[in-house]
């Protein structure tokens, strides 16, 4: 007979209770265990195939211990979204240009090489039986890096580096329709050469 996983909060006393709210302390490896399986099994399968047993078992942890921390599906996939997709901003002393072209290095990382635009995929299809989870993906993985595009942009613009008059979402959408195009529609690979040259092309349109 298998061996059913054990439960990190088995010991965690009832709902109400004094001890209840204070409980222990959340298994920190256990949390990481959990997004991680549940953002490969995102990948994996999508979200209308995601599993709570399928993350559980692959996590090392019984059900209850994710029902715990993420009560629902949706909320379980947006927050291994948020931990599972790599993203290092570039630092704001760097040259306009220099910014740009580790900003279109870690956007190739974020969407097609940690698997996040195949999630995004499963998504759409999602969307009308569970409407608000591409909110969420926007607004998880999207947002932040849009305004570090629109943060980078300006600090361009206020050093006479970058045109005052360029549009940050314009130029935020030549790189991420780009990016798309290439790896998603086109089926090709993000080679350095590729990378110079589409960073060559946008500083072409938005350089003074």
């Amino acid at each position: 007979m298998a061996e059913t996983p054990a439960d990190d909060d088995a010991a965690i006393p009832g709902e109400g209770s004094p001890a209840a709210q204070r409980g222990r302390p959340r298994d920190a490896d256990a949390d990481r265990r959990i997004l991680a399986a549940t953002f490969r099994q995102l990948v994996d399968v999508g979200y209308g195939a995601l599993s709570i047993e399928a993350v559980a078992a692959e996590a090392g942890v019984a059900k209850t211990t994710i029902y715990r921390r993420h009560p629902t599906k949706a909320g379980l996939a947006v927050a291994a979204l948020s931990v599972e997709v790599p993203f290092i901003p570039p630092t704001g002393d760097l040259p306009a240009r220099e910014a740009l072209d580790r900003f279109v290095r870690q956007a190739i990382v974020m969407l097609i090489d940690s698997g996040a635009v195949r999630i995004l995929s499963s998504l759409l299809v999602e969307e009308a039986r569970e409407p608000g989870l591409l909110d969420a993906f926007r607004a998880r993985l999207i947002g932040p890096r849009r305004q570090v595009v629109e943060g980078m942009l300006r600090a361009g613009i206020e050093r006479g580096e970058i045109r005052p008059d360029i549009d940050p979402l314009i130029v935020t959408e030549m790189i991420a329709g780009a990016i798309f195009g290439h790896h998603v529609i086109l089926g090709l690979r993000g080679t350095d050469e590729w990378v110079e040259s589409l960073v060559d092309h946008v500083w072409a349109a938005i350089t003074v």
